[in-house]
């Protein structure tokens, strides 16, 4: 093979192979929503959001988080929380907010199926500033049918729970009343 094709090839081989590497991880699952802001006309009524779910939360990560909540003190379960990442949930107003979601869980219901996201609380806008709670989380709640559209909510200062027999997480409180979602349907992946 002459010298000039084999550095063609070469470089070829260098660009799949980076380009394989620093592509971005595609999500498993991705939904999008209107959040209502309760703040119009001084603000937009609504608020794109979008939740891209990267792997949802095994049991045996439970478990573990179980583990964690068995020591003394907060800290070994919030950093084995926060270690956990299975997407983002994306505000897509001005301000432009990425919240990680920790654990994402898919339950069966009657009609369908309820997706739960579970994150650490962030102060995103200024109505979460205000929040005064010992809790550290926000669960976002989204009831879907069998095509994967539906409604939701956004807790913005709840507590969760650990159920370890059934490998799941459930939201034991929440102090704020909830934001509002509405128009959840899925995205169209790329194939």
């Amino acid at each position: 093979m002459p010298a000039c094709l084999r550095r063609r090839t070469y470089v070829v081989i260098a660009f799949v192979l980076g380009a394989a590497i620093a592509a971005p991880l595609s999500a498993a699952d991705i939904y999008t929503g209107r959040m209502l802001t309760g703040k119009a006309p001084v603000e937009p009524a609504t608020i794109a959001i979008r939740v891209e779910i990267q792997e949802y939360t095994t049991a045996e990560e439970v478990a573990r988080l179980q583990e964690a909540l068995n020591k003394p003190g907060m800290d070994a379960f919030l950093t084995a929380f926060k270690g956990m990442q299975k997407g983002v949930v994306r505000i897509m107003d001005a301000r432009g907010w990425n919240l990680p979601i920790h654990a994402a869980q898919i339950i069966p219901t009657d009609k369908g199926t309820k997706l739960q996201c579970f994150l650490v609380r962030e102060a995103w806008n200024q109505e979460t500033q205000m929040i005064r709670s010992k809790d550290y989380f926000m669960v976002l709640e989204l009831n879907l049918d069998e095509k994967g559209r539906g409604d939701g909510r956004l807790y913005q200062d709840a507590g969760i729970g650990l159920r370890p027999r059934e490998g799941r997480l459930e939201m034991s409180r929440f102090g704020a009343p909830p934001k509002m979602i509405v128009q959840v349907r899925p995205e169209k992946k790329n194939p």
